[in-house]
């Protein structure tokens, strides 16, 4: 960086400008919101010389991918969408400096929402019009002395009015606190046509997404809100149950080419309205009202009426953006042929704009889910599940979420945990939602860490308060723990709120064998066979019956298992678990190879897992353990 002293070379600005446009840029480099990034330091740095070298309106995405972000020669902005998603962040974050620690600082820097030339203002303060040779904005002459009087009086107006607005706010804001936390409740679809849904519900995820982008807002998780779906609960009810200050609900109605979008944002405490609002587009539009739905809840939360940058991994392509919703709403039914479906959806959406990155999130939540409900083996899945994520990640290498999945994929695949690691806390810098902080959690359990465990899980839990994957995450890891009353609290409460969820009653089924509580394993594993024929749940009933002595006929049970009846993946580590439950070492050991071979994150908990306790002298079981890299 060159230095003031070569100021009066530079086009249109005088040296005392530069030195303090440069004094403001070291300012915002030290703020939190830049200091923890290096590379939106380095862009502002760049932009900023290149303006005071009079080459700011000759700044463009190719020169920026090669001089900031090292890309090779052959980038081609037309594909690859880096330099517009970095700015987008950076231009985001600028305005979170200016609104808050920034808001009085006598140089605003500027980037307008197009290009990348910087623009300069220099703002008055109480001791500039005191000053001798006050900063003046670019191009305006200096106040005679006459004049500086009448602005010197004006200001002092100007601050006694500014004072009294600010008692005001204060006494307002005893009464209504300022809003930290929200959480979007799925808009209900009043069109005719129910296959509409999708659309409700696109916007509701879409909107939850966008604001989750806000480093300063908490959002409750898309799994948590949806638990209100269509059940039209009072929104001071929402805001107890989820611990949030405000509350988005609408509906959406489509007739023919046009959509009705009718939103509410209240304030969760008292249930007033903040505001109400009706917005009507074209169908193809719904990017539009989006936007302008999250540029109006940025207006009262922050006070200012912003047009919000586009999300990375976001897309201007209509077609892909329709094609992306339907995808997502088969997702969330989280059914075999529905992630099936989803799969196919996010790839005609990529066929439309091959640089939608969400898209690519899409194919590897697919496989991943198609994974946990044992539908795809590890081989089958796992390979196109990284390929989408990496992709994503080029495409915007702050992608949380997507850092946050590879980095499962590096410990489960590769047990590469030092990587995985790495992955997980880049994650977390860049604002990783509810599901990144549940499998660190989970993985760390994995590892003995359990006090970190339980902190990342309750960090999930906080972000998704009503969701089941942190809760089953933190009674797996109470279970290695051997703290069965936790886990048993856990997972009662989680049947509770859901009488049918099948991975609670599997898992209280387990802890009651592991306590010879075998009663108790006979209730929860007899349901679980009884709601759904898989071998996951023959698996258990072998379970029961070794509980109570009947060896035979557990060993059956195991064996109708292996044999691949019912429906869903023959997972090798349930099979060792049962074995080793059974006091068949050998067997127990024979599978559990099989299960690291199939890469099975489960094979991650022998090390705590009270299963094979009997094994853990046993040297093939501690070479295992080295192979996993978890001694």
């Amino acid at each position: 960086m060159s230095s003031p002293t070569d100021a009066a070379a530079r086009p249109g600005f005088e040296p005392r400008q530069v030195a303090q446009i440069r004094e403001q840029v070291d300012r915002i480099a030290a703020s939190p919101g830049f200091s923890s990034s290096q590379r939106k330091t380095q862009l502002l740095r760049y932009l900023v010389e290149a303006a005071l070298d009079g080459r700011g309106p000759e700044v463009n995405e190719y020169a920026i991918a090669l001089d900031v972000f090292g890309r090779p020669g052959s980038f081609d902005p037309r594909t690859d969408s880096t330099v517009r998603a970095e700015v987008s962040r950076f231009r985001a974050r600028l305005k979170e400096y200016y609104a808050g620690e920034g808001r009085t600082d006598p140089v605003l820097i500027d980037f307008g929402s197009r290009g990348y030339s910087a623009n300069f203002v220099f703002r008055h303060s109480a001791s500039a019009l005191a000053a001798d040779a006050p900063p003046v904005p670019i191009g305006e002459t200096r106040a005679r002395p006459a004049k500086r009087l009448l602005w010197a009086a004006l200001a002092a107006v100007l601050a006694l009015i500014l004072g009294g607005a600010l008692l005001v706010l204060k006494f307002r804001g005893a009464s209504n606190p300022a809003i930290r936390s929200i959480v979007v409740l799925p808009f209900a679809n009043l069109s005719a046509n129910p296959q509409n849904e999708y659309l409700a519900d696109g916007l509701t995820e879409e909107l939850t997404n966008e604001l989750a982008q806000w480093q300063d807002l908490r959002v409750v998780a898309r799994t948590s809100a949806f638990q209100f779906k269509g059940k039209g609960v009072d929104v001071r009810e929402v805001g107890r149950l989820l611990g949030v200050d405000a509350v988005l609900e609408g509906s959406l109605e489509r007739q023919g080419d046009r959509l009705r979008v009718t939103a509410q944002f209240n304030r969760a405490s008292n249930g007033y309205h903040i505001w109400s609002r009706q917005f009507e587009a074209r169908s193809a539009d719904t990017m539009a009202v989006q936007d302008e739905i999250a540029s109006a809840i940025a207006a009262a939360i922050r006070g200012n009426r912003v047009a919000l940058p586009q999300v990375p991994g976001s897309t201007a392509n209509a077609e892909a953006h329709d094609l992306y919703m339907q995808g997502a709403y088969q997702s969330s039914l989280q059914t075999v042929d529905s992630l099936r479906k989803s799969i196919a959806l996010f790839q005609s959406a990529l066929a439309k704009d091959p640089g939608y990155g969400n898209a690519y999130l899409g194919i590897a939540h697919g496989h991943v889910s198609l994974l946990h409900l044992t539908a795809e083996s590890p081989e089958e899945g796992m390979p196109i599940a990284r390929q989408a994520l990496e992709k994503a990640i080029d495409l915007d290498p702050h992608n949380a979420e997507a850092h946050g999945e590879l980095a499962d994929l590096f410990y489960v695949w590769d047990w590469d945990w030092p990587r995985a690691e790495l992955e997980i806390r880049s994650a977390i810098r860049d604002g990783a939602q509810a599901t990144t902080h549940s499998y660190y959690g989970w993985a760390l359990a994995t590892r003995g860490r359990f006090e970190e465990s339980h902190q990342q899980l309750r960090i999930a839990e906080d972000l998704d308060p009503l969701g089941s994957g942190p809760r089953m995450n933190e009674a797996m890891a109470y279970l290695q723990e051997r703290n069965y009353p936790s886990a048993g609290e856990l997972l009662r409460a989680m049947i509770e709120r859901r009488p049918k969820a099948l991975d609670a009653h599997l898992l209280l089924g387990l802890m009651g064998a592991m306590q010879h509580d075998c009663k108790t394993a006979a209730d929860y594993f007899g349901w679980s066979a009884r709601a759904l024929h898989a071998p996951v749940t023959t698996v258990g009933l072998g379970y029961a019956s070794a509980c109570s002595g009947q060896a035979d006929a557990a060993r059956k049970y195991f064996e109708e298992a292996a044999s691949g009846a019912g429906t869903g993946f023959v997972s090798p580590y349930q099979l060792a678990s049962g074995y080793a439950y059974l006091g068949d070492k050998n067997t127990a050991l024979t599978y559990l190879e099989k299960s690291a071979d199939a890469k099975e994150g489960q094979i991650l908990y022998i090390k705590y897992d009270p299963a094979f306790d009997a094994l853990r002298s046993d040297a093939r079981f501690v070479a295992l353990e080295t192979k996993l890299g978890l001694l």
